[in-house]
């Protein structure tokens, strides 16, 4: 099996983007949108408003009247729609609700089949620091290529300043038509180096798997996402570790920022017994279960490693095989990302995502908010792991596991 980790020491980054993709923990639903979004319709361009006897959509077209009157410049109808849909949202103050326009959905629905447009690098977001940066390079792509450095700053992407924008905005500007250039400018050691790639179609691999251990046969997979794709990979993964005869196994979701939950809880399904996996609960109290069918339960030492990164679907599968007892959590604490997003799609190729629902373990916790602690707390040596790759974190995970199977 393939050794896939030394290209993959991008993925121990804040925030991660895979393959510069928009990863996103929700299930795509249709709705009807106007329990949604009330009087608000996409209409004629020049004409965004509410319906005009409502107290809000008269307020706007005062606000649309003193524009045209005394504005310097031309309006900018459409973006004026998309701020008012926008805006509706927001005023939710929820993060992680969203709405997304035509170009941005297309962009998503793209992300999440496997494949985009791109340069084939993993972009993280730097909360410290507040810039988005280079967090792991695919090697063959048009990155890697030019010479792009794992810890570069992004700057500017095609003239625009992008120095403050979360890894989620660089990614989308970046990305474009396979076939097409895009021109940035990095920052590296304070200095600027520009960079002109063509973007191409990316793979995204999101599961990695080999021996770590070949005396004691221990297995190891690395998930970095939970998108469409990760499913078939994952049991691809499984049934080549299994028939290497492997007497353990470590799953590495260390910044791992979640996905799609059917896809996590049916990963889960194949190390769990039969049972409950997971369960929501909606603001009315009405409760929607995830059940394992045990049939391909793994019945030999695990180790999840998990940090603060590991999010939403990631903690859902970790937590699970944490209260069944079939892993030990080793690492740092997870993020704290549990509730389920609906994305609504509107007729003119908009979308709507919406917070509909609170994700609970088996064991009736939420972990909205509170992340899960691991069972025995290794932080990552930082220094060593970037001077000659060091992992002290994976090393505890093989000592456990040894020791589980004297």
């Amino acid at each position: 099996m393939e050794e896939n980790r030394k290209n993959n020491k991008g993925l121990f980054a804040a925030g991660i983007f895979v393959g510069m993709a928009i990863i996103i923990a929700i299930s795509f639903t249709a709705v009807n949108i106007t329990t949604l979004i009330s009087q608000y319709v996409p209409g004629k361009t020049g004409e965004a408003s509410v319906s005009d006897d409502s107290k809000v959509g008269r307020k706007i077209k005062s606000i649309e009247k003193l524009i045209d009157k005394y504005y310097v410049d031309p309006r900018d109808t459409k973006a004026e729609e998309e701020g008012i849909y926008k805006g509706i949202i927001d005023s939710l103050g929820d993060r992680y609700s969203t709405y997304y326009t035509a170009e941005e959905m297309e962009k998503t629905m793209e992300d999440n089949a496997g494949e985009y447009g791109g340069i084939g690098c993993y972009i993280a977001y730097d909360i410290n620091a507040g810039n988005s940066y280079v967090a792991g390079i695919i090697p063959g792509y048009a990155a890697d290529k030019a010479g792009l450095q794992e810890g570069d700053i992004f700057y500017k992407v095609d003239g625009e300043e992008v120095i403050e924008c979360n890894s989620e905005e660089v990614s989308g500007k970046v990305r474009g038509l396979a076939g097409t250039t895009v021109n940035i400018i990095m920052l590296r050691d304070g200095k600027e180096l520009e960079f002109t790639l063509i973007r191409s179609l990316v793979e995204v691999k999101s599961v990695s798997a080999n021996i770590a251990d070949e005396k004691e046969k221990i297995g190891y997979i690395q998930i970095s996402s939970f998108d469409l794709a990760t499913k078939d990979q994952f049991h691809d993964a499984m049934d080549e570790l299994e028939a290497e005869g492997v007497n353990a196994l470590i799953i590495d979701l260390r910044d791992n920022p979640g996905g799609d939950v059917d896809v996590a809880t049916d990963m889960a399904s194949r190390l769990l017994p039969k049972g409950l996996i997971i369960y929501t609960e909606d603001k009315n109290g009405n409760r929607d279960e995830y059940m394992g069918d045990g049939e391909k339960e793994f019945k030999k030492p695990m180790v999840i490693l998990v940090n603060g990164n590991s999010a939403s679907a990631a903690e859902i599968f970790s937590g699970a095989l944490k209260d069944y007892g079939k892993a030990t959590l080793v690492g740092e604490k997870t993020y704290g990302k549990g509730v389920v997003q609906v994305v609504v799609p509107m007729a003119d190729g908009s979308a709507v995502k919406l917070t509909t629902a609170k994700y609970y373990l088996p064991n009736g916790e939420c972990i909205h908010g509170e992340g899960i602690e691991p069972d025995v707390k290794v932080e990552l040596d930082v220094d060593a792991y970037r001077s000659d790759g060091k992992d002290n974190q994976k090393e505890e995970a093989l000592k456990i596991l040894k020791e589980k199977l004297k």
